[in-house]
């Protein structure tokens, strides 16, 4: 499993820098202390169990410092940290609330809030929280979770990605339209995921032509994303044009989606979740056509 290879390459390479640069770090004179200093520092108290700390340290250097190598830096670092799990349990009930999404959101919920209970702290965990909140219709609920986690790990782009999600739920397409200016998600790790809420957002505003020219770059970046058909045939209908091809495309990848393309494209959390209303959409539309 990747995270558990990730968590354990990770804590082996804290036990040999916490060796290799030793205690002496913590009682640095904070005038001479360097922002490499502060990244060590932030190692040992994760080492330590003590993330809170070591991400409260890091936060403070991000706003004191100057140089964009070492803001970048001490950014990355700090996204790191808060998404590593520091238990057995919280990952495996992390991973039980994944396997458990598509079909039982409740069970979901019940165990990714048993995960919070073990690691409070964890990004990875807050974030997942947050989609399942919105999947159930709990959109501020989910945009609180996430929101008050942005005040200390500013640059977590998944975190970002979900307040986006939840502020789109609640139509704050303002606060996005925001967010996405500060930074160049579009051109990210999670690009089709900020394309569509673009896509959404022009909808509602009516602009037809530049939400049909975003829909092309998802299907060019992502042509397997259900959720590219489901604003096709969405945006079909708005315009009264045919959308029944979209349509039939949307419920079909939705149902035949593999294992892996669902884990791949859950981090939308209404990934496939809009079947039963389209499948009516489709229904309506044979009767008119009979």
């Amino acid at each position: 499993m990747k995270l558990n290879k990730f968590r354990a390459v990770f804590w082996a390479a804290l036990f040999f820098l916490s060796i290799f640069f030793g205690h002496p770090l913590l009682a640095k004179p904070a005038s001479t202390e360097t922002y490499k200093d502060i990244i060590e520092k932030a190692h040992t108290l994760s080492l330590q169990n003590d993330r809170p700390q070591a991400i409260r340290i890091l936060s403070s250097a991000v706003k004191k410092e100057t140089r964009p190598q070492a803001v970048a830096e001490l950014k990355r670092v700090m996204v790191d940290l808060s998404q590593v799990f520091l238990s057995d349990k919280s990952q495996q009930l992390f991973e039980s609330a994944l396997s458990l999404k598509k079909n039982e959101p409740s069970q979901a919920l019940d165990k990714i809030q048993e995960a919070l209970q073990v690691e409070p702290e964890n990004s990875l965990i807050i974030a997942e929280f947050a989609r399942i909140q919105i999947g159930r219709g709990e959109c501020r609920s989910a945009l609180d979770a996430v929101q008050k986690k942005l005040l200390v790990v500013v640059a977590d782009e998944g975190l970002l990605l979900a307040k986006a999600q939840a502020a789109a739920c609640l139509e704050l397409w303002t606060e996005i339209e925001k967010m996405q200016a500060d930074a160049n998600f579009k051109n990210g790790p999670h690009a089709e995921f900020w394309l569509v809420l673009d896509v959404e957002n022009q909808i509602q505003k009516k602009n037809h032509l530049k939400a049909q020219e975003l829909l092309k770059q998802v299907q060019k970046i992502a042509p397997k994303y259900p959720e590219g058909y489901y604003w096709q045939q969405f945006l079909e209908q708005k315009i009264n044009k045919s959308y029944g091809e979209s349509a039939q495309k949307y419920v079909m990848s939705c149902k035949n989606i593999s294992v892996a393309l669902y884990r791949q494209y859950m981090i939308d959390p209404m990934l496939c979740r809009r079947i039963k209303q389209v499948e009516a959409d489709l229904k309506g539309l044979h009767a008119k056509s009979e």
